[in-house]
């Protein structure tokens, strides 16, 4: 069910041409890997999405740049490379930095 939930939003997206989507806790329901070819789908169509999630595992280089991801904490909002002094490279490991709370 909620990968046709998933289908019902692109064809939903694609069709209006819609300029910017959100999404809260897109993949509440998804397995990982889900999770990630879900982002990769959204990142084909020609609109700017944000979503939130609680998954660190699609934290990563492959779907986005660090300066792409944010944190919410204590009611501010940062974006990751604003949140270490370390020069944050396509190399990293976003989830396993943020994991051993190296964005404070």
């Amino acid at each position: 069910r909620s990968i046709a939930l998933f289908y019902y939003w692109y064809q939903r997206i694609q069709s209006n041409k819609a300029s910017f989507v959100f999404i809260d806790e897109f993949d509440s329901f998804y397995h990982h890997n889900l999770s990630k070819f879900i982002v990769k789908k959204l990142q084909e169509i020609d609109v700017q999405v944000v979503f939130t999630t609680h998954n660190t595992v699609i934290m990563n280089n492959d779907l986005s740049r660090p300066d792409c991801y944010f944190i919410l904490s204590n009611g501010k909002i940062a974006s990751l490379n604003k949140l270490t002094d370390k020069e944050l490279r396509e190399m990293h490991n976003l989830e396993k930095l943020y994991r051993a709370k190296k964005f404070v």
